[in-house]
């Protein structure tokens, strides 16, 4: 039988490099259907977590999910994940998750929320509801991307915007899959990059300024669809 480390390692040497830059990238690395067959390497349970990841950060297959499904779902996947290193990786997203629903119903005129109402998830709750008027919730210094999201989204420029949020993803990716190589948080580091990949060489401009409109006017449940 072969062991799960060895496993691992040849299933992540058998997989193409991704480009050192998103935006030169023209097609994924790997096709899905080839992702998927060498992801049948994984053990059981890894393949479970990675199906829990993938699904919670891709929203995009659950239609019409409100604020408190989503959030109730996040916890439980969360929770199930015994990885520490994977619970940070997808807590980071949840936040990003949270900031961008603030700037953009905050956009769209909503009111300064009541405290321990604001819907989402992570540290960043109390700083959203208490400096709800300020620019970037007071927590531009520990997030700097908050800053030029806010303008572009003040500006209407979602093209921009995407773009911006896009490689913000992929570099935190990068960053954090240089502390693992052939294990399970390797692989799922490189599914993760491979579908910001896929987004981004199926992206057309044409549609974000429709998407734009449809997510200023949503929460947590319209970024569903979006980051």
């Amino acid at each position: 039988m072969i062991s799960g480390r060895f496993k691992y390692t040849m299933l992540l040497a058998s997989l193409p490099v991704h480009p050192p830059l998103l935006f030169s990238a023209h097609q994924t690395p790997v096709s899905r259907i080839q992702l998927d067959k060498r992801l049948a390497l994984l053990d059981a349970r890894d393949s479970e977590d990675l199906r829990r990841i993938e699904e919670l950060l891709r929203w995009s297959q659950i239609a019409n999910a409100t604020d408190d499904f989503i959030i109730k779902k996040s916890a439980e996947v969360v929770d199930s994940i015994n990885d520490h290193f994977l619970k940070q990786i997808i807590i980071w997203r949840l936040e990003l998750r949270t900031l961008l629903s603030a700037l953009r119903m905050r956009h769209a005129g909503a009111a300064q929320p009541a405290k321990g109402v604001f819907p989402g998830i992570g540290r960043w709750l109390s700083d959203i509801e208490k400096n709800w008027y300020k620019n970037d919730f007071g927590i531009g210094r520990q997030v700097p991307w908050i800053i030029p999201a806010q303008q572009l989204l003040t500006q209407n420029k979602p093209y921009e915007l995407e773009k911006l949020l896009l490689d913000l993803v992929w570099q935190y990716y990068a960053k954090e899959g240089n502390q693992h190589y052939f294990d399970f948080p390797a692989v799922v580091i490189y599914v993760l990059r491979w579908d910001i990949t896929n987004r981004w060489t199926h992206y057309h401009a044409a549609e974000a300024l429709k998407r734009f409109d449809e997510l200023v006017e949503a929460g947590l449940d319209g970024l569903a669809v979006d980051f």
